[in-house]
């Protein structure tokens, strides 16, 4: 049976130690353990060469950006002037200035590893009681799908979440260049722009609820099809023509199908409205952490009936869900709540490193056998 290499193994292994650590003994952070873990998965992430699902896509166009793309056409697209760059500015920037230098490719995966994770980690240790489980969440396996697969929707969702500091403070100025910089690295960044307001809504357990069932019974409605319009008078125009472009797209645009997926939601769902209170009571900013997941399970079921929608737009709010909420959780509840959570999630990273293993790991080449590092 494919396993995962073993960097990823020693990841897996630290975290979870780390988690329990943290979590059973020492009943409080650790920064160091988020340092030690942050540079291995920068080592793994960054330096991988053909891994990843979008691996051979990016290549391609490392050397294309460079050769057919000017300083000048970047600068047009930054200023949302009229071009022909399709591809965000300040990722093809960065594959720019790397060819230029004349350095391999692997450095541009390191550069965007490194800015990816110290923006996501960073912001994870400033706001969640027990990083170590945050960033067990966060291994498996958000970063094989986006800081090692779609890159540049990593780098937006890494933008975004680090935004988070400035919906607390209420700087809308400094909240609105950052979702400028995450346009520059992904269009779906976009989606995260009514976040600033969304965690003032007042919310309860109750609501929760209701707004999930909602966004579930109005999903084969298909009324984000009528959105196109707004898209295409409030937004620049690369970013409604993707929108629109995907609305009856041949490979993603079919409904999501039921599965582990489904279940995995609703053991989420019923966490956080099972110890909503608790989470208010004693986690600082818990309730725009949780406005943010509820917002993003609701546009996860909003979009069903469009795979690639369902999956792409509710990414930077989905992150709050499993890397803020669900860690942040396990610290507001005490004793045998405490526990069970705790074995639950442990549970379900197991299971995941095995069904990931063999399935899209294997594929992308994450696997003992097929993974391949500059380093080594």
């Amino acid at each position: 049976m494919p396993i995962l290499h073993p960097i990823f193994i020693v990841i897996f292994l630290f975290l979870a130690f780390a988690s329990y650590y943290e979590i059973f003994r020492l009943e409080k952070k650790q920064s160091v353990f988020v340092w030690i873990s942050g540079v291995l998965i920068v080592i793994a992430v960054g330096f991988r060469i053909n891994v990843g699902a979008d691996y051979p896509v990016y290549k391609m166009l490392f050397s294309g950006f460079s050769l057919y793309t000017s300083y000048g056409d970047v600068w047009d697209k930054a200023l949302l002037r009229p071009n022909t760059e399709e591809i965000e500015w300040i990722f093809v920037l960065i594959n720019k200035l790397v060819f230029d230098v004349g350095l391999p490719f692997y450095w541009v995966t390191l550069i965007m590893a490194i800015i990816a994770v110290s923006l996501k980690f960073t912001t994870i240790y400033k706001n969640v009681a027990f990083p170590s489980l945050a960033l067990l969440f966060y291994f498996m396996p958000i970063m094989f799908f986006e800081d090692s697969g779609q890159m540049r929707q990593g780098l937006g969702i890494a933008v975004c979440v680090a935004s988070f500091r400035f919906i607390k403070e209420r700087n809308l100025l400094m909240f609105l260049l950052c979702m400028y910089i995450a346009l520059g690295f992904h269009k779906t960044a976009v989606v995260f722009l009514p976040a600033y307001w969304i965690v003032k809504v007042p919310m309860n357990s109750t609501r929760i609820f209701w707004v999930l069932v909602v966004a579930l019974l109005s999903s084969p409605l298909e009324l984000y099809r009528f959105a196109g319009g707004f898209f295409s008078s409030m937004t620049p125009q690369d970013i409604s023509s993707a929108y629109t472009g995907y609305l009856d797209d041949r490979y993603y645009g079919t409904q999501v199908e039921a599965g582990l997926n489904d279940l995995v939601k609703l053991a989420f769902i019923t966490i956080l409205i099972r110890y909503d209170k608790k989470g208010c009571e004693e986690v600082w900013w818990y309730e725009y952490m949780r406005n943010l997941a509820v917002f993003g399970m609701a546009l996860f079921y909003f979009f069903r009936s469009n795979e690639i929608f369902a999956v792409r737009l509710p990414g930077a709010y989905m992150f709050f869900v499993t890397m803020f909420c669900m860690p942040n959780l396990v610290y507001a509840v005490r004793d045998q709540a405490k526990k069970t959570l705790y074995v639950g999630f442990m549970t379900y990273f197991v299971m995941m490193f095995f069904y990931f293993g063999k399935g899209n790991g294997h594929r992308a080449g994450f696997t003992s056998d097929r993974y391949t590092n500059a380093l080594w």
